[in-house]
């Protein structure tokens, strides 16, 4: 930690209005990236985004697709280079309301059976945290 002076002005509050949920998605082993982004972009988002109850529950669902092109600069500055291929954002007012989402009978008879198609389960995680900007322009 640095011993550099900062105003407490500076640092901000956790975010009280909304929490968000990482996922970081392993692509199904046979796939290559493009066949991955593909389908999470242009079948699986919108199978999740449409769902009755994503749209009461879920403030904000945005997907992050990996790119090569910092790997290099990354693993020369001693970083790994990670084995996901995108990450998930979801934000809500609270971890019930995403829990709520993932636990509906929607989500398991609709979105649920179609993550066999482009994820591997067992390898793709999460993590959840409060929201902390410093910068946002």
């Amino acid at each position: 930690m640095s011993n550099a002076a900062v105003s407490v002005s500076a640092i901000p509050e956790v975010r009280k209005d909304r929490v968000r949920v990482i996922g970081l998605m392993a692509k199904k082993p046979g796939m290559t990236d493009d066949e991955f982004y593909t389908y999470w972009r242009e079948v699986h988002g919108p199978l999740f985004a449409n769902m009755e109850i994503t749209k009461k529950n879920i403030l904000k669902y945005e997907q992050h697709h990996y790119t090569t092109a910092f790997e290099a600069g990354v693993a020369a500055m001693g970083f790994d280079v990670v084995p996901y291929r995108g990450v998930a954002v979801f934000e809500a007012e609270s971890y019930a309301k995403i829990f709520e989402v993932f636990q509906s009978e929607e989500y398991m008879r609709v979105v649920f059976p179609d993550e066999a198609n482009f994820i591997e389960r067992s390898k793709t995680g999460f993590i959840a945290g409060g929201l902390v900007t410093f910068v946002d322009k």
